[in-house]
């Protein structure tokens, strides 16, 4: 039997600068996390503050969605504007109706406004405004504080802390942000994320597009791993060992895991991959001791049941689901694992035990995901599972170590030497430390204020028993420069537009498509006829017996499709507010729609007028009192058409003013 393998602790320290030797704690003490409620980005984040030392000293905020029914079509949407949406449709067709319309699926109250039911009473719902607030009340207490954010859904939440407290917080945005990276301190992103830059990315898309695919900038100074940040570490898997000792120790070697994640939309598979592994896991089971198979909550019904028919070998075994999860101790146990491709975190942990990897799937998997497992495989901490392997022959490799890795380049962010320069670009790294020395004599409760919001820093000494604050003890010069720097960083955000702005031009589109779309609709249905005499002589009148109203019909038309197509666009301005090019597109075409729906429904009002007065000197005799239902349907039409005129130049002033 094989002896246990668990990875070996990062050798030497973490590299702490210097005048940081007492630990992070010297500057950082307490931490934030903010979460999306999803595993895999969360234990991202608690994973580096785990590394960081701040495992007992964080706590864990949640930005909260509405759930079940309709709003399952609604994630893409920001936070914000999903709240509000919710909350009208609520308000306007109640509970009961909207459970009707939505075929049964009930839908899931809002959460309450200070914390998250979720079962978990330490878990709080994430708000900007009271987390900076904190942040500011605490800082002469507590010192700075570090917020770790992971996900889509954190991106403008973890931004605003840093906008509303920038001189109390240091923000880590984990995963990229696609656009602005200034509004963090530091970003943490894996190599993949950067896979557009590539020549084999540009390659697969359209040169139209190319400016809309993100990221379009270098990392620069951001931190790039490999794979996921998690918080399997070498701590945690002795732990591990420990807690699932008496299970999984008697069980013959070597053990192979097998984890199963579900299909992505960059990693499609079903029925078919299943019947694979299968057959390729018959043929590896003579070299196995033992294999242990565990699904995840995204893994299909239908391929769970394929691989539940391995159940009945004497040495297969499956977790049935219930807790508790015994995902680390297969980690801290196994000496071979099989994963499938879609899961990044998966074989992110995997890969950081050093022991063999094996992965199912990779070749159905397109974009970034392609490129992450071309990086597994050339640096030999994964392959790919053919079948034919012999469990019992071990191959090794330098564990993955990305989450000791970001920790280290977080610390030396935060005591950053070339940050403490003087206004001739001399360092004053010297001048920090004696300070930090003289205080520390002085007053047993210091920290040293950094702030990296604009690329610079203060060195200063703060006391915190004594009762004045930071913004109180900088002298005029310092105020001076901080109002410069934010004078120009005002002036710099260019195309950004207030949010208000950019969701009422969503709102405004939808209703100008129901104005459009009913101008043409009405009037292209207009039909009436009227008997004389006998049923074979008769008048009728239609809207194409005129070309302006059949101009009419199409402009209108032509007005509601582009404002479907246009919502897209519209959307993607309030996901990626400094999106300049959708926003100059949108102006172009909503200029040109202004011209189109005006010469249509002026060309119409002119018909509709005749139509109710007639004109004397050209002998034209009015027709509404014969037709009356038709001239009423046209008349609407057109007020209609108007109504669509208005909306168009309210969302070119808005588009103008949002550039």
């Amino acid at each position: 039997m094989r002896t246990i393998r668990l990875p070996e602790p990062p050798s030497g320290s973490l590299g702490m600068p210097e005048i940081f030797e007492g630990g992070v704690y010297s500057v950082i003490r307490r931490a934030v996390v903010i979460g999306n409620g999803f595993a895999g980005s969360e234990n991202q984040s608690i994973g580096l503050v785990r590394a960081l030392g701040l495992g007992e000293k964080h706590s864990l905020y949640r930005v909260s969605r509405p759930q079940g029914g309709i709003n399952e079509w609604l994630h893409w949407l920001p936070v914000s504007l999903h709240k509000k949406l919710y909350y009208v449709i609520r308000r306007i067709c109640g509970d009961s109706r909207f459970a009707i319309i939505l075929r049964g699926k009930k839908l899931l109250p809002f959460p309450s406004q200070t914390s998250i039911s979720s079962g978990l009473a330490s878990i709080l719902d994430a708000d900007a405004k009271r987390i900076a607030a904190m942040a500011r009340e605490t800082f002469e207490k507590d010192g700075p504080l570090l917020v770790v954010a992971s996900g889509r859904d954190t991106i403008n939440i973890a931004s605003s802390i840093k906008r509303l407290a920038p001189e109390n917080v240091f923000v880590v945005q984990i995963q990229h942000p696609r656009t602005n990276l200034s509004r963090f301190d530091l970003v943490i992103a894996p190599r993949h994320d950067y896979y557009p830059l590539t020549p084999q990315a540009q390659e697969q898309i359209p040169r139209f597009l190319r400016s809309w695919i993100t990221p379009r900038e270098p990392p620069n100074k951001n931190v790039l791993t490999v794979g996921a940040l998690h918080q399997a570490d070498f701590g945690a898997l002795r732990a591990a060992a420990a807690a699932w000792h008496d299970e999984l120790a008697p069980l013959p070697k070597p053990l192979l895991v097998v984890n199963i994640g579900g299909p992505t939309s960059h990693c499609r598979y079903g029925a078919d991959l299943a019947k694979e592994l299968i057959g390729s896991l018959q043929n590896v089971l003579a070299s196995c001791g033992s294999l242990r198979i565990s699904f995840s909550r995204r893994t299909p019904q239908k391929v769970s049941n394929i691989l539940k028919e391995l159940g009945d070998h004497p040495k297969v075994s499956i977790w049935d689901g219930e807790e508790p999860n015994p995902h680390m101790g297969h980690l801290a146990w196994a000496d071979a694992f099989v994963i499938t491709a879609d899961s990044v975190s998966m074989l992110s942990e995997a890969c950081g035990t050093g022991k063999p990897v094996y992965v199912i799937g990779a070749e159905r998997c397109t974009w970034k995901f392609e490129d992450f497992h071309r990086s597994l495989q050339q640096r030999g901490v994964a392959r790919r599972f053919t079948g034919k392997e012999d469990i019992s022959e071990s191959w090794s490799y330098p564990p993955l170590n990305d989450t000791a890795e970001a920790a280290r380049r977080v610390q030396e962010a935060i005591a950053e030497p070339a940050a403490f320069r003087d206004q001739k670009g001399n360092t004053v790294f010297k001048s920090c430390k004696n300070k930090m020395a003289a205080a520390s004599a002085a007053a047993p409760a210091f920290v040293i204020h950094l702030d990296f919001s604009h690329g610079q820093s203060s060195c200063q000494a703060l006391n915190f028993s004594q009762k004045s604050s930071f913004s109180k003890k900088m002298n005029s010069d310092d105020k001076k420069k901080m109002n410069a720097r934010e004078m120009k960083t005002e002036t710099t955000k260019v195309g950004s537009a207030p949010p208000g702005v950019v969701i009422a031009n969503f709102f405004l589109r939808l209703a100008g498509i129901v104005a459009a779309l009913a101008a043409a609709t009405t009037m292209g249905t207009t039909d009436q006829t009227l008997p004389f005499f006998t049923q074979f002589f008769q008048f009728r009148a239609t809207f194409d017996d005129l070309p302006a109203l059949t101009f009419f019909v199409i402009a209108n038309a032509i007005a509601s499709a582009y404002l479907v197509l246009s919502l897209s666009f519209s959307v993607a301005t309030i996901i990626r507010p400094h999106l300049a090019g959708a926003k100059m597109l949108l102006n172009v075409f909503d200029t040109v729609m202004v011209a189109l729906t005006t010469a249509g429904a002026a060309s119409a009002a002119a018909i509709v007028y005749l139509a109710h007065n007639g004109n004397s000197s050209a002998n034209w005799v009015a027709i509404c009192q014969q037709f009356n239902g038709f001239c009423q349907r046209i008349s609407g039409a057109v007020v209609a058409s108007f109504v669509a005129v208005v909306i168009f130049m309210v969302l070119l002033v808005m588009s103008a003013l949002s550039l």
